[in-house]
């Protein structure tokens, strides 16, 4: 995409549209943009202390796999086996919210995008212009798609302690 591309999806209003002075309802309209900013940048936290938690919360249970197979507990093979359901059904708790804000994040962008229109520059709308839209992975990965890959991953590990346990 060559400067000029950018800059006439960057710059929505041009010529007659942009005005000398400061119009009351732009200064509105950027003070939503601004407030709406903070608010996607809180559910962008909120995802990734998420992310954080399930992480430990699997970390936590492969440890307590771990120590129930090297102790010799009273009901350690019940408590072997029930382990890795638990794991499953967090892991998939943890794929469903994953889901949950991508597309709390879809819906987002489109509401920026939208707002973005009645400004005289569109950042965000530019900046996917130039990823493709999404459309060409040389340019752009969608980040949920990457972190739907971990707790698919802790479920495979789980559905392959159970195999060996039943197998074993």
């Amino acid at each position: 995409m060559d400067r000029n591309e950018i800059d006439k999806l960057l710059f929505i209003k041009k010529g007659d549209e942009m005005k000398e002075h400061r119009d009351p309802y732009v200064d509105y309209c950027l003070e939503q943009y601004r407030i709406y900013l903070h608010v996607f940048n809180s559910t962008s936290d909120r995802s990734q202390k998420s992310n954080e938690f399930f992480l430990g919360l699997n970390a936590a249970i492969i440890g307590i796999l771990g120590y129930v197979e090297t102790k010799s507990l009273p009901h350690g093979n019940t408590i072997f086996t029930l382990i890795p359901f638990v794991g499953i059904s967090i892991s998939y708790s943890w794929y469903k919210i994953i889901n949950s804000y991508s597309q709390l994040n879809r819906a987002k962008f489109k509401v920026i995008h939208a707002l973005e229109q009645k400004l005289p520059i569109a950042l965000f709308e530019t900046e996917w212009n130039i990823l493709g839209k999404g459309l060409d992975k040389k340019k752009y990965h969608s980040f949920s798609k990457i972190e739907r890959n971990i707790p698919i991953t802790f479920i495979i590990l789980y559905f392959i302690i159970l195999a060996t346990i039943i197998l074993g």
